[in-house]
């Protein structure tokens, strides 16, 4: 399964575009995890997503394509390119591209893709290199970079490789951050302006070597052939050129196992206080390893939209919402159904007057239960502050006054858990059912509600019309009501801590009405 970020990569779309087509119905996640929303898309969707490159870039409309991906047959899409082509031919002097494009989709349906590299999983040497980072308009531009460090430096300190290390994780037509290096055999002479690195990898690398005009299909063979492999990558991609023009690309990965194992990675630690730690955390940057950020340039383009935009390190090692608790280089956590817990480690580094943290996040089950590695989230320090629970938390309005409402009088019993009571199917179940949290809710016309959870004592909150109203915890949970083939539905909005402490939009619980 491909990450959205990924599949970004391999079909050459920024990730908004994919959540767009997502929202649309274009192209829609094979599976999306209930609690980080994090989308998985399936090698087939690599399929529709060139279809919808294609006929975008021919001039159809959003609305048309979506109506010919409803197409199951090879026959209907070859009807669809051949008459497209009828219509491009009369207008030649805007059409060339388009052409090209076509007799490759049409070339893709008949007879599918060849592999044309070969692609080896193997350790890999050291390398000393002379190397700068920066933000280059192009790649060409990056290339130039490397040629000018030949030229400053002896004959007899260069080697023969150039190395373009690629830190980018997503697609970009433009602007990458990139690590230019050309290979040495001796110490660079003082007062170089380049720094000395040492290329090594404590991975295994998978490898391919292409000429340089194949580059661009070698990434999308190799991305497509590691999750084949089930590898995971791990860090960035190394172009390494070679006198005789071709270019051997590189990638770190770490092999998945095929079945999963349930992880229950939560210790019992004695708690060492962290004073650099305490306060208040912003999430700027999601990256496979350390070595790929760059403040200039955070990777993570959606961060508007991440599940953990701010994260809290309270007083004594105190936990919240999904932490359980915390002690110096580790934090704990647990969430999802059924529970998963992980135990990430972190590291407090400064750079250009701000305190960055780097967690290990061992958020992603698929990867993690596979034996793969955390990801690396960013953090800056916003607020160095002893927080408590209180202070962090969302507070709603609870002083609404009562207005009835006749239909939602009488007692309702839950049968489902959805993101919206959009996403509701009457004859789909979305939640498991033993893991439903509520009960059931009776709604009393003196404007109280008596709601029964598992294994607790019923209790008693307000309501007003639109509204269950929990003044003790200062929450006011929205409720609709729907009549569905006959059957009348509730749908009470959820807020858990992933809405007071997470921000998050609230999921909703939905009920059916008791009629015995």
């Amino acid at each position: 399964m491909y990450k959205i970020g990924e599949l970004s990569r391999l079909c050459h779309l920024p990730v908004k575009t994919l959540r767009y087509y997502d929202s649309e119905g274009l192209l829609v996640p094979d599976e999306i995890d209930k609690f980080t929303g994090y989308r998985y898309y399936s090698a087939a969707r690599i399929a529709d997503c060139n279809r919808i490159i294609a006929l975008k870039e021919l001039g159809f409309s959003l609305n048309e394509i979506k109506q010919h991906l409803q197409a199951d047959s090879s026959d209907d899409l070859l009807a669809l390119i051949d008459a497209k082509r009828t219509e491009l031919e009369k207008a030649l002097s805007r059409i060339e591209f388009q052409l090209k494009q076509l007799a490759y989709i049409r070339n893709v349906i008949t007879e599918g893709e060849n592999s044309m590299f070969d692609l080896v999983i193997r350790n890999s040497d050291v390398i000393r290199v002379a190397y700068t980072r920066s933000i280059f308009h192009t790649k060409t531009d990056a290339c130039i970079a490397a040629q000018s460090i030949k030229s400053a430096l002896p004959n007899n300190v260069i080697g023969q490789q150039i190395v373009i290390i690629n830190y980018e994780t997503e697609y970009h037509e433009q602007d990458f951050d990139l690590g230019v290096c050309v290979e040495i055999r001796e110490k660079l002479p003082q007062g170089s302006t380049y720094c000395e690195k040492t290329i090594s990898f404590l991975d295994e690398t998978a490898s391919i070597v292409c000429n340089k005009n194949q580059l661009k299909e070698a990434y999308d063979f190799m991305v497509r052939q590691l999750d084949e492999q089930a590898c995971q990558i791990v860090g960035a991609f190394y172009e390494i050129y070679y006198d005789d023009k071709t270019v051997e690309l590189k990638v770190p990965i770490r092999r998945l196992s095929k079945k999963s194992t349930f992880v229950n990675d939560n210790p019992v630690l004695a708690f060492e206080n962290d004073t650099k730690a305490l306060g208040k955390w912003e999430f700027i940057d999601k990256i496979p390893s350390i070595e790929q950020f760059y403040l200039k340039k955070p990777k993570y383009s959606d961060s508007n939209n991440f599940w953990l935009k701010e994260l809290y390190f309270l007083p004594g090692g105190q936990g919240y919402w999904i932490v359980d608790g915390w002690t110096k280089g580790r934090i704990m956590m647990s969430f999802g159904y059924p529970k998963y817990t992980c135990c990430n480690s972190y590291s407090i580094h400064h750079q250009n007057g701000k305190t960055l943290m780097f967690v290990e996040m061992k958020d992603d089950f698929y990867s993690i239960s596979r034996g793969g590695k955390p990801e690396i989230y960013v953090f800056e320090k916003i607020l160095d502050k002893e927080y408590s629970k209180e202070e962090i938390r969302i507070y709603d309005n609870t002083d609404i006054p009562f207005t009835p409402d006749a239909f939602v009088i009488g007692t309702w019993i839950v049968t489902d858990f959805v993101d919206s009571p959009d996403c509701f199917a009457k004859n789909k179940q979305n939640f498991p059912q033993e893991a439903l949290f509520f009960e059931s809710v009776t709604f009393h016309d003196n404007g109280k509600a008596i709601v029964q959870c598992k294994e607790r004592s019923a209790f008693t909150v307000k309501w007003t019309n639109g509204y269950l109203l929990d003044q003790k915890n200062a929450i006011a949970e929205s409720y609709v009501t729907r009549k569905i083939d006959g059957t009348e539905y509730l749908f009470v909005e959820w807020k858990s801590g992933d809405y007071l402490f997470g921000g998050r939009n609230p999921q909703w619980y939905v009920f059916m009405r008791n009629l015995s």
